[in-house]
């Protein structure tokens, strides 16, 4: 029995969760706050295995509560968030304090109600039997391993990453070099999301960091991620490298997908690119990584110690697609060694 906490200021809202949720006879709402005060309250009476949090809410709001069970009494929690531009900002922020997703609150039609639904339920069932989910406690268990010493030829570098990313991606983003070679990424996230999620990083790191448009030009110091609800690739035109926007079935199970990325990367650079896996639900980007493996580049996945969830990485190493594990805090000091 999955035990849950819902935490938002909408009585009917809540009132819905319950009864769609307890459909499933896994899960059970032990108890609905109305604001982020009661939501405290709530996680440390009931030691719920995780917490669907609203950002906005009265009295406390979902953020102010977040920071103080993330330092007391940290859980797994997936928020809530609107589509409106400032939700956005305010996810993104949530996710830097350490929750590990999030979804748009139901709305409009009852099939996009279900698909709603459908998705926080599966996040639910693979998010909630985590327990290291404090970023400090994260860094903390940072392990030392023994990097490659070895050079090569790096013109572009490919990161995926999904549930546990935001957190992930500030350990590595904003320690990039400024002459890194340029960075394409895919991070699992809805439409509206990536664009403040990227302006977000570009403030903090040495690199640009811009949510990619069709046919951007790729070039050292530049990190291009992709846009929610759309498919990224690399293409050559002429002389010059570019990055290919555009709308198409879900592969993975996901739109943008990680494998749909970095088997362009393995097809346009071959051997001349470094690949890096990060924390995240399920396997979209582990065929990906093989494929890179396969032409030559090198490629990291992101351990099991430092991850929030090992899964990406996992099958990725299992499959063969990995050259080289290491602690969250290491990637970019390897990735440095190999380039410069």
């Amino acid at each position: 029995m999955i035990k849950i906490v819902i935490a938002d200021d909408s009585a009917f809202l809540r009132q819905i969760l319950k009864y769609e949720l307890e459909k499933d006879p896994m899960l059970r709402i032990v108890a609905s706050a109305m604001n982020g005060k009661e939501a405290i309250k709530f996680v440390k009476e009931y030691s719920p295995h995780i917490l669907i949090l609203d950002c906005i809410m009265p009295v406390m709001s979902g953020l102010e509560a977040l920071e103080v069970i993330m330092d007391e009494c940290p859980l797994p929690v997936i928020l809530f968030s609107t589509l409106a531009k400032e939700g956005a900002a305010v996810t993104i922020k949530g996710l830097e304090l350490g929750a590990l997703d999030f979804i748009t609150k139901p709305s409009g039609s009852a099939e996009h109600v279900r698909e709603v639904i459908a998705d926080l339920i599966y996040k639910i069932k693979n998010l909630s039997y985590l327990r290291n989910v404090n970023k400090l406690l994260i860094k903390k268990k940072a392990l030392s391993s023994n990097l490659k010493n070895i050079k090569k030829k790096v013109d572009i570098v490919a990161i995926a990453s999904s549930a546990g990313g935001v957190q992930a991606s500030m350990e590595v983003i904003p320690k990039l070099h400024r002459e890194s070679p340029p960075v394409v990424w895919v991070q699992h996230m809805p439409p509206k999301f990536t664009l403040s999620f990227a302006n977000r990083l570009d403030t903090i790191s040495n690199i640009k960091v811009k949510e990619a448009e069709n046919n951007d030009r790729l070039h050292p110091g530049l990190c291009l991620l992709a846009p929610g609800g759309k498919h990224m690739t690399v293409r050559k035109i002429n002389t010059e490298y570019c990055v290919r926007v555009f709308d198409s079935e879900k592969v993975s199970g996901h739109k943008p997908s990680c494998d749909v990325l970095m088997n362009s990367v393995a097809s346009v650079f071959k051997a001349n690119a470094a690949g890096i896996i990060l924390t995240g639900i399920g396997q979209d980007g582990a065929k990906g990584m093989l494929n890179m493996h396969r032409s030559g580049a090198f490629t990291i996945g992101q351990n099991e110690e430092t991850c929030v969830v090992y899964s990406m990485p996992k099958v990725a190493n299992e499959i063969g697609g990995v050259d080289i594990e290491l602690p969250l805090n290491e990637i970019v000091h390897q990735l440095n060694m190999i380039i410069f």
